[in-house]
């Protein structure tokens, strides 16, 4: 019996990493917090904009990113520049009952004045997580 289950399980996760792989990543995703990213893939690279609904940019910024996508990997970095921060999200494709998502983790570094690195530097750094799902024409309030 367990070698039944192990085998299924190897079957199922094979299955999901298949359907991941199949999903287009060139469009408009949006995390749950009304973010969106805007990607275009080209031979495994990423580029695109960022629209950010956090912190002190206007919400109709748009600001550049580059990424990579390897399989149902990807990673990419925007830097928002003038508000003195880079953030780097970096996670998996993958699907569920809802559809296609990314589920990442990001690090943002915001800028710490010369003189106050030595105290200051390591709060620099906040790290957290972030999920993208595509957006859809029936789903246009998400765009901002």
């Amino acid at each position: 019996m367990k070698r039944f289950l192990f085998i299924n399980a190897i079957i199922l996760s094979s299955c999901a990493n298949a359907n991941a792989e199949d999903v287009e990543i060139t469009g408009i995703w949006a995390n749950e917090r009304g973010s969106a990213v805007t990607f275009t893939e080209a031979d495994g690279l990423l580029s695109g904009y960022y629209n950010t609904q956090l912190g002190n940019p206007d919400p109709a910024a748009r600001f550049p990113l580059t990424g990579f996508i390897e399989g149902d990997q990807v990673t990419f970095t925007v830097n928002f520049k003038g508000y003195g921060s880079l953030t780097s999200w970096t996670g998996q494709m993958s699907e569920d009952a809802d559809g296609p998502y990314i589920r990442t983790l990001w690090h943002l570094t915001r800028d710490v004045p010369d003189a106050e690195e030595d105290d200051d530097l390591w709060s620099s750094i906040i790290a957290g997580n972030a999920v993208f799902r595509p957006i859809t024409a029936f789903e246009p309030q998400k765009i901002k």
